[in-house]
């Protein structure tokens, strides 16, 4: 992200990378798909806290609970993209997004965070999805048992 503001200098500046990747610098004050009203501080600060609220329970969850490998990584990759977000939050006051692949028709312009939480989503699905076992949490051990 550094490097975008280096690289890019100006908010809405654009460079290739790629026949297929630009980069493109876009500062987000609002959430995924801007559907957080812009308060200012108030968005900055309270959405840095959501972010970092969401990031601590899902180390608790990783730390506490016994998952299956594909919840563990879902939430694994969950826990980076809130941190990264909520950290560009606390540094710059806005989610730097860089990553333009409007070439390929995706319209959105995003980081690493942002693919990392959709990650983190589609492997949570790709864990209740095969969860077999009606005793089971979703994604994990047991609901009643406890990581030692």
């Amino acid at each position: 992200k550094s490097w975008a503001f280096a690289a890019l200098k100006a908010e809405g500046a654009s460079r290739p990378l790629a026949p297929w990747l630009d980069a493109t610098l876009v500062l987000n004050r609002s959430n995924a798909f801007g559907m957080v009203p812009v308060a200012g501080q108030a968005s900055r600060w309270g959405l840095a806290i959501l972010n970092f609220a969401v990031a601590a329970a899902l180390l608790w969850l990783l730390c506490r609970r016994r998952l299956r490998p594909p919840t563990a990584l879902g939430a694994a990759f969950l826990l980076a993209g809130a941190a990264g977000n909520a950290i560009d939050r606390m540094r710059w006051g806005v989610v730097v997004d860089f990553l333009d692949l409007s070439r390929l028709g995706f319209r959105w312009i995003f980081n690493l965070a942002d693919a990392s939480v959709d990650i983190g989503i589609a492997l949570l699905l790709l864990s209740i999805a095969t969860s077999r076992d009606p005793g089971q949490a979703p994604g994990g051990a047991p609901a009643s048992e406890p990581r030692p």
